[in-house]
């Protein structure tokens, strides 16, 4: 049988207290003495009660200020390259009629050691990890399972852009790292009264976030599209500012002329930085791509990215192009070397507007002023930034004669119409302008 506590106390504390009134006083006295004694006993006791200091809760953290750390750690790294050259082959592909066309490229590259500044997201630590580059070979330190992403266009191996996917340790993604990025010129040399050539390598570390999908997010995107936009305004400002004068519309501004304008050098970065046939494949997902990695890598993105044609930086200007629109422009003041102006955003940012101002230029010579309110204004200036602007103006008049609907079929190549690179820039461009929207940073999908 079961007693509940309360009536145990009960009965114990009645039982005493019978006790102390009918047993004898000896009795009652040595019961009274013993209870004393029970009294003193628990009134020495103290009771400490420990109660534990609560657990600070983690701090929050970004995706952005992560990057910056993993930037600043990597800083000072040291990696080995090798001295012969490794050949290996990728398979590139390129959309030919709805179809992949595939084209087996050759490369060669030292063997190289890599940093990776390896995020855990749910822990926020990052670790710096250090890989081998082995010809198209990967290897891994012991403990960590990693693999490069292929993209849609085949691509694998990008140096400093390289698509890291990391499976073992769990919640890894690659938020930075450091590509030895090597360049061989040949340097002339007397020996013995003769000139000789010799190979001379030189080692640039590349301090990147390289795009993956495990960086893709909204973060990035909005990121990569408010640091453009940004970079935009202050370039209207330094213009204005210098009182530089359009070349296209006598007595205006250059700033004034494409002030209402401003989304025409939100799209140039984007149209510059995307594979036409991953666009094709995926449109939304690519602009994006090049959202995140202006927004991982702010100033720094895409500024040393040169074509097989040396068009350079992340708007990918020609050298002859850009000493064009630095002598013309005098009072822009842009940077006079090459290299350093087109990696320098703002710089090249204020040369595509006054490239754009040029290329209107010869627009309203050829067609008049009323190009300037033409709808189709942007879709002119772009393929002249893209292919050379006197295509444009071919293919312009030719549709105009022809009654065309769609300018772009005045002309064919062949005949001095637009060539394909270009009609593929203005596929994207027409997709830009449907869906993306540069003043809340969006990118609609389809």
């Amino acid at each position: 049988m079961r007693i509940k506590k309360s009536k145990l106390l009960l009965i114990s504390a009645g039982a005493v207290f019978a006790v102390f009134l009918y047993s004898a006083p000896a009795q009652a006295a040595s019961i009274s003495a013993s209870i004393s004694s029970l009294t003193n006993l628990f009134s020495q006791k103290q009771i400490e009660i420990i109660i534990p200091s609560p657990t600070a809760p983690p701090v929050p953290w970004t995706i952005s200020q992560k990057i910056t750390e993993a930037e600043n750690l990597l800083k000072g790294v040291t990696l080995t390259v090798g001295d012969n050259d490794i050949a290996y082959t990728e398979t590139r592909y390129t959309l030919v009629n709805g179809k992949l066309a595939p084209t087996v490229k050759n490369f060669k590259e030292p063997e190289k050691q890599i940093a990776l500044a390896v995020l855990d997201t749910v822990s926020g630590q990052i670790q710096i990890v250090t890989i081998v580059k082995h010809g198209a070979d990967l290897i891994a330190p012991p403990g960590w399972n990693i693999n490069i992403l292929q993209r849609l266009s085949g691509i694998i191996w990008n140096g400093w852009n390289t698509a890291y996917k990391i499976n073992v340790p769990a919640h890894s993604v690659v938020i930075a790292n450091v590509y030895p990025n090597e360049t061989d010129t040949k340097i002339a040399q007397k020996q013995k009264g003769k000139t000789v050539y010799v190979t001379q390598r030189t080692i640039d570390y590349e301090l990147y976030a390289p795009y993956s999908p495990d960086l893709h997010s909204s973060e990035l995107v909005k990121s990569g599209a408010g640091y453009t936009a940004a970079v935009i305004a202050r370039a209207f400002d330094d213009l204005r500012v210098a009182g530089v004068k359009s070349r296209a519309v006598s007595g205006a501004l250059v700033a004034d002329v494409f002030a209402s304008h401003s989304e025409f050098f939100g799209h140039i970065p984007l149209l510059e930085q995307t594979d036409l046939t991953e666009f094709e494949i995926d449109p939304q997902n690519t602009v994006e791509r090049a959202q995140v990695i202006i927004g991982a890598n702010q100033d720094q993105a895409f500024g040393t990215t040169c074509s097989s044609s040396s068009a350079c930086g992340w708007l990918q200007f020609m050298p002859s192009t850009y000493a064009t629109i630095v002598r013309d422009y005098p009072s822009a003041k842009l940077i006079k070397d090459f290299k350093t102006g087109a990696a320098d955003h703002l710089n090249s940012m204020k040369a595509a507007v006054l490239l754009y101002d040029e290329n209107l230029n010869g627009l309203i010579k050829t067609n008049g002023q009323k190009v300037l309110t033409d709808p189709k204004l942007e879709e002119y200036l772009a393929s002249s930034y893209n292919g050379s602007p006197k295509h444009v103006y071919a293919t312009l008049t030719a549709s105009i004669i022809g009654g065309l609907q769609d300018w772009i079929d005045g002309l064919t190549a062949k005949k001095g119409g637009l060539q394909d690179e270009t009609k593929g820039y203005l596929v994207k461009l027409r997709y830009l302008q449907q869906h993306y929207n540069p003043l809340n940073s969006t990118v609609a999908a389809k």
